[in-house]
């Protein structure tokens, strides 16, 4: 018998959902992806937080999906059907997908799904997937588990997170109250009669101080009652080649900013890593090679004026050649390890800024070795220019004459121009503005990268499974 938890009110529809699915934003955009779950005949399942959906989207969206459908399945499913969604998948690695759609107001918004085929945490799996999708029910526009299997499910996560704060467990109380029933085995499941007691007198009380009292020993309980010895072997190895795989085909971005003195590339640099920061796990900004007076730890020059210098002798600037040669050739093996952690890696300075300003380095050697070390250094994702007339750089910056502000514009457009990952932004408006056109190519980057790896897949098989035709048809068809 269900029963209303006397501690939250039972669930109504909320006033204006319709309104919202209809709109942009993350619940619009969580809205029809579950649209196009059910209409391609994907069974799916949200495990938790749902109760503000799809009005309020506080973190990820966590849902147990079919474990048939394998992850490049949804992936292409999402992607064929970006314009019904509403949004474009700019970042996947297996079942961990983040959208980038658009807010009611035209600016960006991003939606993370974290699909299961299981309940799991911590390579530990609590319920089978097929069992958690046998019991779900209808709740406003998508599916929820039984209370029961909520309540199981919720726990087991909370107590192996070792995060029980007040909200969590009033939610825990709901649960139980709702299917009192059908949770107390649930606990059974994951602890002894003596442990599993607390536990239960916790959630029919709403005083969980007991339970947060012994969390460790919990955990530890719960652990060794989910995850056998054999399998900590297996998790080990599985995570060594799932990093190395990230390794091969990281999911960051290393792109390049460039532009003369006023071209605001500080100001994008930093408006831009919150702006994406829901498209990348972290981000960072680095610049060119660090200067060898640094690691001598000599003093430096004052840079208000970078053309005041002489240019370095023939041997200097050969020595200090080979240097950034092997600066971006052998460091690069850190900047793959950061992309591969999901890193958006902004570059304000960087060696092309050599083919254009080579004075700004002292640089006295020749023009044709430094051509050759960017033909033969490793390439950034992207290349983007800031560019604004000579009039708009000075008034921003005077380290440099007027005559050479424009000609660094005429030479970094040449130079962009000829690159085949290289785009021009106009500066010269508002930073907001600017802003934006970056955030849009890099977000175009990510959405085209994503297509190609799904090209590359179906043309090796990858997505089709022989023994599966009719539903892999079904998915490109929808």
């Amino acid at each position: 018998m269900l029963t209303t938890s006397p501690l939250e009110p039972a669930d109504l529809p909320m006033a204006g959902a319709e309104n919202v699915v209809e709109g942009g934003g993350p619940g619009g955009i969580l809205s029809r992806v579950f649209e196009t779950l059910d209409r391609a005949g994907i069974p799916y399942c949200v495990l938790h937080g749902y109760e503000s959906y799809p009005r309020q989207i506080k973190s990820d969206v966590d849902c147990v999906i079919d474990p048939q459908t394998t992850a490049a399945e949804i992936h292409a499913l999402l992607h064929h059907n970006s314009a019904r969604i509403g949004a474009e998948i700019v970042r996947c690695r297996r079942y961990h997908i983040v959208l980038a759609g658009k807010n009611a107001d035209g600016s960006r918004c991003f939606l993370t799904l974290d699909l299961s085929v299981d309940c799991a945490f911590d390579d530990m799996r609590f319920y089978a997937g097929t069992e958690v999708l046998a019991s779900r029910r209808r709740h406003r526009q998508f599916w929820i588990p039984a209370a029961h299997v909520e309540f199981g499910c919720y726990l087991a996560r909370t107590i192996a997170k070792g995060c029980l704060d007040d909200a969590r467990g009033r939610r825990l109380s709901t649960l139980y109250w709702q299917d009192a029933a059908g949770c107390a085995p649930q606990v059974g499941r994951f602890w002894a009669p003596a442990t599993a007691e607390v536990i239960i007198s916790a959630a029919i009380s709403g005083d969980w101080q007991p339970v947060r009292r012994r969390l460790s020993s919990l955990q530890g309980e719960l652990r060794r009652r989910v995850l056998p010895r054999w399998r900590l072997a297996v998790n080990k190895f599985s995570g060594l080649a799932t990093r190395l795989m990230r390794v091969w085909r990281p999911d960051g971005l290393n792109v390049v900013l460039l532009g003369p003195d006023g071209a605001g590339k500080s100001s994008v640099i930093d408006a831009l890593s919150p702006s994406l920061a829901g498209a990348f796990a972290r981000s960072t900004c680095r610049g060119f090679a660090p200067p060898l007076h640094r690691l001598f730890r000599r003093s430096r020059h004052p840079t208000d004026q970078p053309h005041a210098l002489p240019a370095r002798s023939l041997l200097i600037s050969l020595l200090r050649a080979g240097y950034w040669f092997a600066y971006a050739t052998l460091g690069y093996g850190s900047l793959r390890l950061a992309l591969a952690r999901s890193t958006l890696v902004l570059n304000d300075r960087h060696l092309i800024d050599i083919l254009v300003d080579p004075k700004r380095y002292r640089y006295g050697g020749p023009v044709w070795l430094m051509w050759a070390i960017w033909r033969l250094s490793p390439k950034p994702d992207l290349i983007i220019l800031l560019d604004a007339p000579p009039e708009v750089l000075q008034a921003r910056k005077q380290e440099v004459s007027f005559e050479e502000s424009a000609r660094q514009r005429r030479a970094y457009l040449s130079l962009v121009r000829s690159m085949r990952n290289g785009h021009v932004v106009d500066a010269a408006r508002p930073l907001q503005h600017v802003t934006r056109d970056v955030s849009d190519i890099i977000l175009r980057h990510l959405t085209m990268r994503i297509a190609r790896n799904l090209l590359s897949s179906d043309a090796a098989g990858e997505s089709v499974p022989q023994d599966r035709p009719a539903r892999a048809d079904l998915l490109k068809s929808r």
